[in-house]
C-alpha cells in the first residue's frame, strides 16, 4: 500500500488534508465521467496531478488495488485480506472512511524508509466501476 507518513495533526509530511481531498475528488471525477479504465490510465499520465504527487494515491476496484502512483507492485493486492501493523484488517477501515468521504487511519510502513507511521488517508468511493480512491498523507 502506498502511504505517506503523517504527524498527529490533520496535515502530513507530504501534503495537507485539503490537497488529499482535491486529488481524491479529481480521481473520482475521472471515474464518474470517463470510467475506471480512464482513471487507471490517469494515474501515471504526466498531465494529471497523481503521478507527481508526494502523497500516495491508490485506486481500488472493490477491495483490490488497480492503480497506485507510488508502489505499482501493490497492484492486484486484495486489501480485504491485508492487515495494518495493529493487526486490523484495512479494508473495513478504508470502506468506512470512503462512505463518509473521510480519513482512514492506518498504521503502516513508509514506502521508502520502512519506518512505521500513522497515516491519514482521505478516501472516497463511486458506484461506477465499484471504485474507491485513497490518498494518504
Amino acid at each position: 500500500m502506498a502511504a505517506i507518513p503523517t504527524m498527529a495533526l490533520a496535515d502530513g509530511d507530504f501534503g495537507t488534508k485539503a490537497e488529499a481531498k482535491e486529488l481524491a475528488d479529481a480521481m473520482i471525477a475521472i471515474v464518474e465521467s470517463e470510467g475506471i479504465e480512464a482513471a487507471i490510465m490517469a494515474m501515471h499520465d504526466a498531465t494529471q496531478p497523481f503521478v507527481g504527487s508526494r502523497m500516495g494515491v491508490n485506486l481500488f476496484q472493490g477491495s483490490t488495488v488497480i492503480a497506485d502512483n507510488r508502489e505499482p507492485e501493490t497492484i492486484a493486492a486484495d486489501y480485504s485480506e491485508t492487515e495494518d501493523l495493529t493487526g486490523s484488517l484495512v479494508w473495513p477501515i478504508i470502506a468506512a472512511a470512503a462512505a463518509v468521504e473521510g480519513d482512514a487511519e492506518l498504521k503502516w510502513y513508509h514506502y521508502d524508509t520502512q519506518e512505521e507511521y500513522d497515516y491519514k488517508c482521505h478516501s472516497k468511493r463511486h458506484d461506477r466501476g465499484n471504485a474507491t480512491v485513497m490518498v494518504c498523507r
